[in-house]
């Protein structure tokens, strides 16, 4: 990143939603809303960018009138992305169900929480409480499953889907019961296979995923730069946490909240005076889109 300067007309705002656009009880505050309005109603682009499933984020906003032209939805740390004014993906990067079943064959024998993907459900081998936990609070019902890869019709993303309906999965998720070391130990483990073939970033302490090499927020800002032919000064991207930081890092303006981690703040241009809980958004808008 070559500093604050930005140029050209249309902007793309990047935002992360847990700990940057939601405050601590997981809404958008009415400063945050009113910016957004303002940069939509100047003709930029408003992009949610999270690791939730596409069917969470969607429900996010829905509610908050988001599934209009102007928004688009990052899911699954970039697995897909999502035109909201369209009502349609515009990219979806998917893994082989064989990588996927590795993964989590791996993670149950130390004890983890796994699960991946399939449309609206949460897919698992294991009902745990980590699976009940994660389920509630993401609003999506899931299905225990005796191996994903008959679940799945054994796909392999190279060969084409088997199974017309259930598509291959886009990540796989860890959720450790155990220390955040527990999880540190464990991908180093797995990248002695998955190095060059997956990616995988820490989106919690206690949550590890996997997905396809191109699946980061950071490939979504080029991505979308690339989409709509501007040039990478135009993008700003805000975050918090680890899975935050290719994103920061690509954008012509890479913001960190104040609330953020060292990691975050580490490879940003800008941290914010404001936190979640304050509008940090709000303050990013006013500084790099609207001034």
């Amino acid at each position: 990143m070559d500093g604050l300067s930005i140029f050209g007309l249309m902007k793309l705002l990047f935002t992360d939603l847990d700990g940057t656009l939601l405050d601590d009880a997981k809404n958008i505050s009415d400063t945050d809303m009113a910016a957004i309005h303002a940069m939509i109603d100047a003709g930029h682009k408003f992009v949610m960018t999270t690791g939730r499933p596409l069917t969470s984020v969607k429900r996010l906003a829905e509610k908050y009138g988001f599934l209009q032209p102007g928004y688009f939805l990052v899911s699954f740390n970039g697995g897909l992305i999502y035109d909201c004014g369209a009502g349609e993906s515009i990219l979806t990067r998917r893994i082989s169900v064989n990588q996927v079943k590795f993964i989590m064959d791996e993670a149950h024998k130390r004890g983890f929480h796994a699960h991946t993907y399939a449309g609206d459900l949460v897919v698992s081998e294991y009902e745990t409480e980590q699976l009940k936990k994660y389920c509630s609070a993401m609003q999506m019902d899931y299905v225990v499953v005796d191996d994903i890869r008959n679940y799945y019709g054994g796909v392999n993303c190279n060969d084409g889907p088997i199974n017309v309906v259930i598509k291959p999965p886009i990540k796989v998720n860890i959720i450790t019961p155990f220390e955040h070391s527990s999880l540190v130990d464990f991908r180093a483990d797995m990248r002695t296979v998955t190095a060059n073939k997956l990616f995988d970033v820490f989106s919690k302490p206690e949550m590890l995923e996997f997905s396809h090499m191109l699946s980061n927020k950071g490939e979504a800002v080029r991505y979308m730069a690339e989409f709509y032919n501007e040039p990478i000064e135009n993008t700003i991207a805000v975050g918090d946490e680890e899975n935050d930081c290719p994103m920061i890092e690509a954008a012509g303006v890479g913001v960190a909240m104040a609330n953020a981690s060292q990691a975050a703040k580490s490879v940003a241009n800008y941290v914010t005076t404001r936190d979640n809980n304050h509008s940090g958004i709000a303050e990013v808008i006013e500084k790099f889109i609207l001034s």
